[in-house]
């Protein structure tokens, strides 16, 4: 009864968007909106170190060196090794993360289910003792 005023209340909503995909197709999701909040959050700590070291960086060095800027080189080998290490570590975090939020949801939905029917059966009874 908690359970389905949980649910009735709005509380189990997201319970019952989660089991709306394939399990598969969530884990998908997850990981997927992973990657790209790991991409983007290595993007701007790439962009302040770079703001960071601005004042040391002339327009004529990058004429002349090009790409070659010890800072330069650093920071984008730095960033890129940080952003493929996370990418592993997180996507297999997030994956076995994802799957056990869906079997908890899945659980909790189908509990919420079963409660529903046991609850719609009583009030068939009641409503046919009443009219007879």
């Amino acid at each position: 009864m908690i359970r389905l005023s949980d649910y009735e209340g709005g509380l189990g909503e997201q319970d019952i968007r989660r089991t709306r995909y394939k399990k598969a197709d969530y884990i998908r999701l997850q990981v997927i909106k992973t990657i790209c909040s790991v991409i983007v959050s290595y993007a701007l700590i790439i962009a302040l170190v770079s703001l960071y070291y601005i004042d040391r960086i002339r327009f004529g060095d990058l004429i002349k060196e090009g790409f070659f800027v010890p800072e330069r080189i650093f920071v984008v080998v730095a960033g890129v090794l940080v952003l493929l290490i996370s990418l592993v570590v997180w996507g297999g975090f997030c994956k076995k993360r994802s799957a056990k939020e869906y079997d908890e949801s899945e659980l909790r939905v189908r509990e919420y289910e079963k409660t529903l029917e046991e609850l719609l059966a009583l009030y068939e009874a009641e409503r046919k003792e009443e009219s007879v």
